[in-house]
């Protein structure tokens, strides 16, 4: 990932070639489990063209795999267009994959050529922001600047509008809804921005990937490495029985709400199941006392049952400053199950880390923000 206003901590590095084959064998992908019957075709993709003088044009149906009886994944890619999406693309076109490509606008500026190229072999475009800021950290009209002034570049250079928006680091609140377009988080991290390695970009993979899949990856020119390990990780997968789609194509045939958060395809075809909007109130009103905040944290996590909810959510109160509190799921999900999304119902900064008892912090989420990424613990500042 990109550096932000208040950042992950990250290994910054840059390879210089693609590192194929990967040196150490990932562990099999597990075969995906059977998938419900099949429902009609989806519907139109989520891009629409672009009118200078009337604005954004309904988008024409299109055919393509049906997600509700494949086992389906998509594979997205943020931060570029850069110098190494070539190489991607030429992978990608090798493989006959189609991804989906969350653009920050000033990249688009400077890579012209890749997106059209984007664009034209049939990929999915989404606005990933004009400088890859935290959002939560910016004022209403910022927030609005930042998406508004991307989806133009991006629509200048391929004449097509997004209509997808993927916040940066999965940071989002009511003024990034508030934009109108359906925003996609993901629910396998390669975390290849932090390590580098193509190997754990394939065993992360294995470990986490299931039907309906949205997979995170960035096409950086730091990223060269672990760009390196797609053509195999395609491999894998196609082995496993997947499908590769782009993400339009997995949500199908659900048409995505103007500011709804999806991390998968259940999140579209099992709204019941999937929290949002958060039970939670909105942040609270009430007074800090000597005793606690006032206010709560709410934390989702997966979990796990084989029937019922996928997802369930917990609510914390009577915090107080520099408590930790662990995020770990309890049962009946699996051991170590991190929460993947928190909201921070309070009036202070809420301080997130990626490991238990507030060990290695990742980041820091202002009061009435949201943030989706793995969460172990946190505590009030």
């Amino acid at each position: 990932m990109r550096k932000g206003v208040r950042q992950w901590s990250v290994v910054l590095g840059m390879c210089t070639a693609f590192l194929v084959p990967v040196a150490r064998p990932a562990p099999p992908l597990p075969a995906p489990p059977p998938v419900a019957q099949a429902v009609p075709a989806f519907g139109a993709p989520m891009v629409a063209a672009a009118d200078p003088a009337a604005g954004v044009a309904a988008a024409a149906p299109t055919a393509g795999p049906d997600c509700a009886r494949l086992a389906c994944v998509a594979l997205t890619f943020d931060d570029g267009p850069s110098a190494a999406t070539s190489g991607l693309l030429d992978d990608l076109a090798d493989a006959d994959v189609k991804a989906t490509f969350f653009i920050v606008g000033e990249q688009a500026r400077s890579f012209p050529e890749q997106l059209r190229r984007e664009a034209a072999e049939g990929h999915a475009i989404g606005n990933h922001t004009l400088t890859h800021p935290f959002l939560t950290t910016l004022t209403p009209a910022q927030v609005h600047d930042e998406l508004a002034q991307s989806e133009d570049a991006i629509a200048g250079i391929t004449g097509s509008r997004p209509l997808l928006v993927r916040p940066p680091y999965g940071s989002y609140s009511a003024a990034v809804r508030s934009f109108g377009h359906p925003l996609v988080l993901w629910d396998v991290d390669t975390r290849d921005w932090q390590h580098h390695d193509p190997a754990q970009v394939l065993s992360r993979a294995a470990a986490m990937v299931h039907p309906g899949s949205i997979v995170l990856m960035h096409d950086t020119e730091g990223q060269l490495s672990t760009l390196g390990a797609v053509p195999q990780l395609i491999r894998n997968l196609r082995a496993a029985g997947y499908t590769l789609v782009t993400v339009p194509e997995l949500l199908a045939p659900a048409s995505p709400a103007p500011g709804a958060v999806y991390r998968n395809r259940d999140s579209a075809t099992r709204p019941a199941d999937h929290l949002q909007p958060w039970d939670t109130a909105p942040a609270t009103t009430d007074q800090d006392t000597d005793a606690a905040i006032a206010g709560t944290v709410a934390w989702q996590y997966p979990t796990g049952a084989a029937d019922g909810p996928a997802e369930a959510e917990r609510v914390e109160s009577g915090l107080r400053p520099g408590e930790c509190r662990n995020t770990l799921a309890p049962q009946p999900a699996p051991q170590d199950t991190p929460a993947f999304a928190l909201r921070n119902s309070t009036g202070h900064d809420l301080v997130m880390y990626d490991r238990a008892d507030c060990d290695h912090w990742t980041a820091v989420l202002t009061p009435g923000g949201e943030q989706y990424a793995e969460v172990r613990s946190f505590s009030m500042r």
